[in-house]
């Protein structure tokens, strides 16, 4: 059975930094290049461990560094186990 998969990166503690003013662009660049590199660190994870057979869909890079998976349960039992990433099955509920 396919399941919605969605993994995070584990979050570290972070001292807060005062915003900086930045060009919009250049952030929303940036933080494209970020959910960029955690995709493919995700994918990567998937490839070195054999599980992209039990992995139907995977999403695109956005600006936030998360993916969207439709996977097995078996995925998501690795994700969870992996210190790096935060994995949890997503919500569903029934359409009207």
């Amino acid at each position: 059975m396919w399941i919605e998969t969605i993994v995070m990166p584990r979050e570290e503690t972070v001292c807060e930094r005062p915003a900086s003013r930045r060009d919009r662009s250049a952030a929303h660049a940036a933080a494209c290049a970020e959910g960029s590199q955690f995709r493919d660190s995700v994918l990567s994870y998937l490839h070195t461990h054999q599980l992209m057979d039990a992995v139907k869909w995977v999403s695109e890079a956005g600006s936030i560094p998360l993916v969207t998976l439709h996977c097995t349960s078996l995925v998501l039992e690795h994700l969870q186990k992996e210190p790096s990433f935060e994995a949890g099955r997503s919500l569903m509920f029934p359409a009207f």
